[in-house]
């Protein structure tokens, strides 16, 4: 390579980018293996019943947190990405906006949350003594969604070592708080250990803000803000009806997964498998978070070659960092199911899939991370629209035949379908630019 080659601004900003991915590599390792290790105590504390039960709740309050989220994380990286230089003033209405919005939608939620508790545990899990644990979860919904809209300006402001710096402390509290509580209290100590553990992270994450607007001189405020209230519900909305479309979806899966024969059995085993996927996918979506703002900013700028160079970059990255660990994870499936113990062996083909199935999940959000940089939210919505009848479609047909390993299966089906249409939308003309 030329020292002119070394000099040029591509160059040195695709070192910039590989620096920054280093960081999110880093922070993906620490918070995922962190989030693992919590796991598989979890696992080996409470009986296999009780562990279903824990991850039945979650994705209960997993399937509120986007009506609470209002599409707002990816939104505040978005704009902040884009103003931050330009226009610290108005980075500060849309943060202060943001975090207000997501604070009052996050309370509100919470609440309608735990007045429906009864009939959620009663016809959703056949099980109504359920329902104090799903209101004891209700925490995790208000600060869960307080955290993602942090995390999102975060992203943003492109503050990817201190993100890093985050998990590390992030994986230090949650293991022992997580693990402790379960081992003395069972699953309502499980989960009171993981709403801990989001309390903890939001008041981490307020620390790092602050000192990031201090940096780049934003100051949050209300004044004005009401002229930004049209801008941000023009993004934030086709986001938002993305989340509530498929987080219902995945939750009355999962509800149709406990109402068969074995069914909380079968979710134990279907959750123990979703932690290796959430694995394989964590650390090309924590690099893909730094594509956002890198897109966003090519594009406001007007730099078509660096959008382009970042596009491609985050797909090769998407890819290679996720194939081969899929690979390894379809062939050592029946060992690292046995990790949650011995009973879990039996689940291998769920492993087998999801791993699989994480290809799929990735790409999809690579390729969505264009569309909505470049303005198409409404189109990166409707592929979730797809991916949501799939799923529904496919789940209806597959959990009863073969429960967890029909599930997993969906899974591989609906994401594999929205990647293709994604795919093809970007062939477009203009779709990319």
């Amino acid at each position: 390579m030329t020292a002119a080659n070394l000099l040029s601004p591509s160059f040195a900003a695709q070192r910039a980018l590989a620096g920054t991915a280093a960081w999110s590599f880093l922070a993906a390792a620490i918070g995922r293996g962190s989030n693992l290790a919590a796991v598989v105590i979890c696992a080996r504390v409470l009986s296999q019943e009780e562990f279903g039960q824990v991850a039945l709740i979650q994705s209960t309050v997993g399937m509120f947190g986007p009506l609470a989220g209002l599409g707002l994380a990816t939104t505040t990286t978005k704009f902040l990405a884009e103003y931050r230089d330009t226009d610290p003033a108005r980075a500060g209405r849309i943060l202060a906006l943001s975090l207000a919005a997501a604070g009052a939608a996050g309370l509100l939620l919470t609440g309608v949350l735990i007045l429906l508790a009864p009939a959620l545990a009663t016809y959703g899990f056949a099980a109504s003594n359920l329902s104090s644990q799903l209101i004891q979860a209700s925490g995790l919904l208000a600060f869960g969604v307080f955290e993602a809209v942090q995390t999102g300006v975060l992203t943003g402001l492109e503050a990817f070592p201190r993100l890093a710096r985050l998990s590390v402390w992030n994986g230090l509290l949650s293991i022992p708080s997580v693990s402790f509580l379960a081992y003395f209290y069972g699953a309502s100590g499980a989960i009171a250990g993981l709403t801990l553990a989001v309390i903890l992270s939001c008041l981490l994450n307020a620390v790092v803000l602050r000192a990031e607007c201090r940096k780049w001189g934003i100051r949050p405020t209300f004044t004005g803000a009401n002229a930004e209230r049209g801008m941000l519900f023009a993004f934030s909305l086709p986001s938002y009806l993305s989340g509530i479309i498929v987080a219902p979806v995945t939750w009355l899966s999962s509800s149709w997964l406990v109402h068969q024969p074995g069914g909380f059995a079968e979710m134990a085993l279907f959750s123990a498998a979703d932690r290796f996927r959430f694995l394989l996918i964590f650390l090309p979506l924590a690099v893909s978070r730094i594509a956002v703002p890198a897109l966003s900013r090519s594009r406001a700028t007007g730099d078509q070659d660096g959008y382009q160079n970042v596009f491609r970059w985050n797909l090769a990255f998407g890819l290679l960092a996720t194939l081969p660990a899929a690979l390894v994870c379809l062939v050592l499936s029946q060992p690292l199911m046995a990790l949650f113990g011995e009973a879990f062996r039996r689940g291998w083909p769920v492993l087998a899939i999801l791993a699989l199935s994480a290809i799929p999940t990735v790409m999809n959000t690579q390729l969505g991370a264009a569309l909505l940089s470049n303005g198409h939210a409404w189109a990166r919505a409707s592929a979730d629209v797809v991916l949501a009848v799939v799923f529904l479609g496919s789940a209806w047909f597959f959990v009863p035949l073969w429960q967890a390993t029909g599930l997993a299966l969906s899974f591989a089906i609906s994401y594999s379908t929205a990647c293709l249409m994604l795919a093809i939308f970007l062939r477009r003309p203009h779709a990319v630019r």
